[in-house]
């Protein structure tokens, strides 16, 4: 089954198929992964940085567990 998709908002780039096919990097797979398991926002750490504080997110970047305690 195929779904039609949406106008893009900005034109394509031509090497798009290459580039949605190429496969992920050890580093980006790791990204990912913590993206999802902590529910985190996924991209550039700017842009996440952002998200993570317009939508009240903080406590998904600290280390989970309680912080430990100072001397």
């Amino acid at each position: 089954m195929h779904l039609p998709l949406a106008q893009w908002p900005v034109s394509r780039p031509r090497d798009w198929l290459e580039w949605v096919n190429e496969p992920q990097t050890d580093t980006e797979l790791e990204a990912l992964r913590l993206s999802i398991d902590r529910g985190r926002p996924f991209g550039r750490e700017k842009w996440c940085q952002a998200m993570t504080r317009q939508l009240g997110l903080e406590s998904s970047c600290r280390k989970p567990g309680r912080p430990k305690k100072k001397p």
